[in-house]
């Protein structure tokens, strides 16, 4: 047993050693607000996407696709808004607050650290991470506007619907996913000498994606709606990914596909949660909040679940 912790704790803490170091560079002025826009840029639209095509290039698209994981993807992510949305009732008293607090308890970083995470444990990011990345993340795009909306009546950016739509198709992740389908479909490999630059791209991504979260980490935002944040991690962390691997373990999916919803639903909240809802004019602070305190105490949260998938030999 004293085996399964060291491992799981192997598996978390390099993640948040990394965004840690991201954090004191920062501090030390090592890291500035230009190298964090240069490196985002890097890590969206070059990096990030070319891991994204690596992976799925690599694979059999027509023996991954997998259309009943795909609809359990979808319909705990919808579900999960609805629990969210009934627990802000309870939990909420100012209702300005509700669309942070909902979208900030169901979008997962899952891209960044998700990725982070599976690398550790299975040793890269798998077949069918890129459905995740092509049905679930344009899902959290549609969802987090509605919420947004339908949550702020006062709100005049309708045309966000369709924002976010237009930012579906011309998102770098989806255009890799599709090319990268394309290229395993008909069996296309790079030249060597492109394979190995996109390969050298494909290792920055990562580290470079947890260093940027890492800097742009603020210690005065975890104090702000303190009481309401703590609910929004709990449910984000442990209550919400308990569910989500319990119910796919009723449904008999293999340990591989539990271990990937885990990740999909367990995961700290996403910095762009925080984007999205301070564009609409939601409560960014309390936003910036529930991803400040979901990032540091998910090492713990990840370390326990991972601990408990060793025990049953889910990993």
């Amino acid at each position: 047993m004293l085996d399964d912790f060291v491992f799981s704790l192997s598996v978390a803490l390099p993640i948040f050693l990394i965004m840690l170091s991201g954090f004191i560079f920062r501090k030390k002025k090592i890291i500035t607000v230009e190298f964090i826009d240069a490196a985002n840029f890097i890590i969206f639209y070059l990096a990030l996407p070319i891991k994204l095509f690596n992976s799925v290039a690599e694979s059999s698209v027509s023996e991954s696709f997998d259309i009943r994981f795909i609809g359990y993807a979808l319909s705990a992510t919808v579900i999960s808004v609805i629990l969210a949305y009934f627990l802000s009732i309870f939990t909420i008293d100012e209702k300005s607050k509700t669309g942070a607090f909902v979208h900030g308890s169901f979008r997962g970083n899952f891209i960044y650290v998700g990725f982070s995470l599976l690398e550790n444990v299975t040793g890269s990011i798998g077949a069918k991470t890129p459905l995740i990345v092509a049905f679930v993340i344009p899902l959290y795009n549609i969802m987090a506007v509605l919420l947004l909306i339908f949550t702020n009546p006062s709100n005049k950016s309708k045309n966000q619907i369709k924002n976010a739509l237009k930012n579906i198709i011309t998102n770098p992740f989806i255009i890799a996913i599709i090319l990268g389908s394309a290229a395993s479909l008909v069996d296309f490999k790079l030249p060597l000498m492109l394979q190995n630059t996109a390969d050298y791209f494909d290792v920055l991504a990562t580290p470079l994606a947890l260093l940027t979260i890492g800097a742009t980490f603020r210690i005065d935002k975890l104090f702000v709606d303190i009481r309401t944040s703590i609910f929004a991690t709990i449910f984000k962390l442990i209550i919400l990914p308990a569910l989500a691997v319990s119910t796919a373990i009723a449904f008999g999916f293999p340990n591989e596909e539990i271990f990937l919803i885990y990740v999909l639903f367990g995961v700290p909240s996403a910095v762009v949660s925080y984007v999205i809802t301070a564009a609409m004019d939601g409560d960014q602070d309390l936003a910036a909040s529930i991803v400040m305190m979901t990032t540091l105490f998910s090492v713990f949260s990840i370390t326990l679940f991972i601990f408990i998938f060793k025990i049953f030999a889910i990993v």
